[in-house]
């Protein structure tokens, strides 16, 4: 049965390239297809910048390396600063000195006459090569795949995510693999797992706060909420 406000694109496109990195099969894997951030890799005294935002992610403290190490840590991330060097470093394909590392994600949101925001995630310190007890980032979704059918969602989804993005998309992956070039990533989850959507509207101060709680404009959830409080007062209203 079709999920209800997506749409099934088997017809349209290839299904998805099962995957399973633990080598198990998972019959609850959820493959999130999406544009993901930018990568930020820190180190111990040298914080990860956000792009050109002027702001930085630092290493938990306490975390400390060699002189040596640090040198040689900021001439590879010098020399690998986009985002498929970053993932190279972090699957251990581009040699890097073994030594305490925090991953960080960001992407900027253009807001009209508003300038720009920025939307970021960190995940915890841990040592490269290891696998960190907080994994995080985030992407914008436009699509999911479940069960061996794949589907698009209505509208792009702005989602912070427990995982971090796989190194690449698998050949033939719901025809996702051929927007790789163009920064598409995909994400392996389980249906259990927890996630944030962002909900993101723009406009006027009258039409977001006024007009949109006007009566019969209310989401179904601030009616079920005022009926119980009513309900509880002993008179049922609207």
């Amino acid at each position: 049965m079709q999920q209800k406000g997506a749409r099934n694109m088997s017809d349209d496109y290839h299904r998805p390239t099962l995957t399973f990195p633990s080598g198990a099969y998972n019959a609850t894997q959820v493959r999130l297809y999406g544009l993901g951030a930018e990568i930020g890799l820190s180190v111990p005294g040298a914080p990860a910048p956000f792009g050109d935002t002027g702001m930085y992610v630092e290493t938990a403290p306490g975390a400390s390396i060699t002189d040596e190490q640090r040198v040689n840590a900021l001439d590879v991330l010098e020399k690998y600063n986009r985002n498929k060097g970053r993932q190279d470093i972090l699957n251990g394909i581009i040699p890097f000195p073994e030594i305490p590392i925090r991953v960080s994600y960001h992407f900027k949101i253009d807001l009209k006459n508003f300038g720009t925001a920025i939307l970021s995630t960190v995940g915890s310190t841990f040592m490269l090569g290891s696998s960190p007890e907080q994994k995080t980032s985030c992407g914008i979704i436009v699509g999911y795949a479940y069960e061996g059918h794949t589907y698009d969602l209505p509208k792009p989804k702005i989602m912070i995510i427990p995982a971090f993005p796989e190194p690449k998309i698998p050949a033939d992956d719901s025809e996702f693999d051929a927007k790789e070039p163009e920064g598409y990533a995909v994400w392996l989850v389980d249906k259990l797992d927890e996630c944030v959507e962002l909900e993101m509207n723009q406009g006027f101060v009258e039409q977001i706060v006024l007009e949109a709680n006007l009566p019969g404009k209310r989401s179904p959830t601030m009616y079920a909420s005022k009926m119980t409080i009513g309900h509880r007062g002993g008179k049922l209203n609207d």
